[in-house]
């Protein structure tokens, strides 16, 4: 038995694919028109010969072009900075002499004075210190009678020479002792027998206490007290290492803490010598005025503006610079009225609204300074 199918003409099918085929090819879909450069431009804006970018008369008043010119410019550099103790402001007090810890007498917070006792030690080598003293000076006295005895032998005829000198030579060796036991004593501080005392050797405030009752303390232990002075505190900034240059020793600084209303004033006292490879970044310190560190926390977070040197050169507004495919940065040059250009630059430092231009622009080029945007919608402004 034979099946007859019916029979069906493709030529219908072929043309509609063909078609299909021939339109995607042909033109792109309205959604893809977005990813044309020239699209990329704000309405205001349309491309022209020599990849420059012709601005409407309409929004031409929204942008401000500057003729740019090499100019002394003050450096103004901001840096995270924080409110610490000078070196002279801090003192860690440790155990002179192996011991153990009888009694403590203050604790954190506390303002003490100079001298002030801190802890009460007890220690067997104190008591053997003061044993070599006391044996010393026992010696000493036996040495200096049997001296005195020799010389009266001598001047009555009666006595030698040689004997008087020995005298004298264990008279010295006994007081050498002295003054050795003496400087043994003197390191324990405040001391009587086993007992030790320890004082506080700055005026100021208990930061840190490390000891406990009862507890055994080494000379080579962490310290059992950290005392600070709040009278002396400075403002510690760290600034990056490409901009360590501009800044000079005595140069001004205006401090604003977040705990204060108003910013405080000082002057740069010092810079670091040591940087911190992780960051980069180096300390400068920043002296205070009396009044201005009466209102101070060490710990404090704050942010200084230190008026740095001048530099020569050129500089423009921050918004006259646009980042371009995320690296590049880039301004433009009005080439004729309305008609701008993009020119690729490198920066140097910023300060305030300016940023240097290392390269990239000549003296008396116009650049837009204001309105960037207008003219380059696809790029995102510097800052």
């Amino acid at each position: 038995m034979t099946t007859t199918f019916p029979t069906v003409s493709l030529r219908p099918v072929l043309v509609a694919l063909a078609l299909a085929l021939g339109c995607s090819a042909g033109a792109k879909p309205a959604g893809d028109a977005a990813a044309e450069p020239e699209t990329a431009r704000p309405s205001n804006a349309k491309l022209v010969e020599n990849n420059g970018v012709e601005i409407a008369a309409t929004s031409r008043e929204f942008i401000t072009v500057e003729e740019v010119g090499s100019q002394q410019s003050t450096v103004t550099l901001r840096a995270p900075a924080r409110v610490a103790f000078r070196d002279s402001a801090i003192s860690r007090v440790g155990a002179p002499i192996p011991a153990r810890v009888m009694k403590l007498h203050v604790k954190v917070g506390d303002q003490v004075r100079l001298n002030d006792p801190l802890a009460t030690l007890a220690s067997p080598d104190a008591s053997a210190y003061h044993a070599e003293l006391a044996r010393a000076r026992v010696e000493l006295a036996s040495a200096t009678a049997t001296l005195k005895r020799q010389e009266e032998m001598v001047a009555k005829g009666v006595g030698r020479e040689y004997e008087r000198v020995s005298a004298e030579m264990q008279v010295r060796d006994a007081e050498e002792r002295v003054r050795g036991a003496k400087r043994d004593v003197a390191l324990l501080g405040k001391s009587f027998g086993g007992t030790v005392i320890v004082t506080s050797q700055i005026e100021g405030t208990v930061l840190a206490r490390n000891a406990s009752v009862g507890a055994q303390v080494e000379p080579e232990g962490e310290p059992l007290f950290e005392i600070g002075n709040p009278k002396d505190l400075w403002v510690v900034a760290d600034v990056f290492q490409d901009d360590l240059v501009m800044i000079r020793p005595g140069a001004q600084v205006t401090v604003e803490l977040a705990a204060l209303a108003e910013p405080v004033t000082g002057t740069v006292a010092s810079i670091g010598a040591l940087l911190d490879t992780a960051v980069r970044r180096a300390p400068v310190y920043i002296e205070l005025s009396g009044k201005d560190r009466a209102a101070l926390r060490a710990g404090m977070f704050a942010r200084a503006i230190v008026e740095a040197n001048e530099i020569d050169g050129l500089t423009l507004p921050t918004e006259a610079v646009l980042i371009k495919d995320g690296d590049k940065t880039v301004v433009y040059i009005e080439r004729t009225e309305g008609v701008f250009e993009p020119r690729e630059v490198q920066l140097g430092h910023a300060f305030l609204q300016r940023v240097e231009i290392v390269s990239g622009l000549r003296s008396g080029e116009r650049v837009a300074v204001k309105g960037a945007l207008l003219i380059d919608g696809a790029a995102n402004q510097l800052l």
